[in-house]
């Protein structure tokens, strides 16, 4: 049932709806611009503790910690499928990340005990004196396109495609707060997020290929090879509409995505996620994080963005437009 303020009948049925439908938006909502908790300096190993990005700190009740009040399981082996390959199905708490910037490694950088370390770059940390909307820094390697992108994001002047119910792309799932369910076989894995139950498949036979004329999309096209046991995804064939990330860190419609996962017992998957993008980089630049199982009490559940955004037609978010070109 679509929720309007008019068809509130009893002040106690706003209240408990305000609470509900007001904070599940809060984590993705484009105004919000919520940072996640600070990690400390140094190096970090893929999924280690204190490595990983934060969750956001404005998240909503079922966010990447996982299930109120209750635990995971002790750890045992990670379980592989009858080809040897490590099972990844379940159901993940992914961390929220809002601000892929907040910690960035030079995956070019690789220490011996597999930690990475903190990309250095020109004028990190100078701000942008052009941003529009809210002020912005230098907080990614960006080339000259990349800066100008970065600094033109305003989404409570034109609108975020996000806010308008639009799919999120492939790096905002990842990032976004509510869980993710894993279903794997032999030749293939589906990621389900929770998130306006949207899905990716991916294919990991060697023998698959992807249609030659198949479109740019939202979550472009993503195919999935084993190094080992590590699982890695590349995704590429975007539509160029997509931003990174609630922060709004943009990225070109031929951007590359390589992410890893490598689960390292029943409870624990170690994540990275390395952007190649030069037309808005001038480096490579890798996230590092850990998911963590969800206890069976916490299920994934329906999600309705139309139910969860107020006033997108009267006036509370501005209304996102299709830019005229894409690069």
């Amino acid at each position: 049932m679509r929720i309007r303020w008019n068809s509130i009948v009893t002040v106690a049925a706003v209240l408990a709806v305000l609470v509900f439908v007001q904070v599940m938006p809060a984590v993705q909502a484009p105004a919000g611009q919520g940072g996640g908790r600070g990690q400390g300096g140094g190096a970090a190993a893929p999924g280690a503790p204190g490595g990983g990005q934060g969750r956001g700190g404005g998240g909503g009740g079922r966010g990447g910690g996982g299930a109120r009040g209750a635990a995971a399981a002790p750890a045992g082996p990670a379980p592989r499928l009858a080809n040897g390959k490590p099972d990844l199905s379940g159901h993940w708490a992914n961390p929220y990340t809002p601000n892929m910037a907040q910690r960035v490694f030079d995956p070019a950088k690789k220490n011996a005990d597999g930690t990475y370390e903190v990309m250095v770059f020109d004028h990190k940390g100078d701000p942008i004196p052009e941003s529009k909307g809210t002020p912005k820094t230098f907080d990614l390697p960006y080339t000259d396109w990349g800066r100008a992108k970065w600094a033109e994001y305003d989404p409570v002047k034109n609108g975020d495609y996000a806010g308008s119910c639009l799919p999120f792309g492939w790096s905002r799932n990842i990032n976004s707060p509510h869980g993710t369910q894993i279903m794997q076989t032999n030749d293939a894995i589906a990621f389900l997020f929770e998130q306006d139950t949207w899905h990716t498949w991916v294919p990991t036979s060697a023998t698959f290929k992807w249609p030659a004329d198949l479109p740019r999309t939202w979550n472009g096209t993503s195919t999935g090879r084993w190094e080992g046991d590590t699982l890695v995804i590349e995704t590429t064939n975007f539509n160029g509409y997509t931003r990174l990330d609630t922060n709004g860190h943009p990225h070109s419609k031929d951007a590359k995505f390589i992410s890893t996962f490598l689960r390292t017992d029943s409870n624990t998957i170690q994540h990275t996620v390395t952007l190649h993008d030069p037309k808005a980089y001038t480096k490579d630049w890798m996230n590092v994080r850990q998911w963590n199982i969800k206890p069976a009490t916490d299920v994934l559940m329906e999600y309705s963005c139309e139910e969860n955004n107020l006033g997108i037609e009267d006036g509370g978010i501005a209304k996102w437009k299709f830019p005229e070109t894409v690069d």
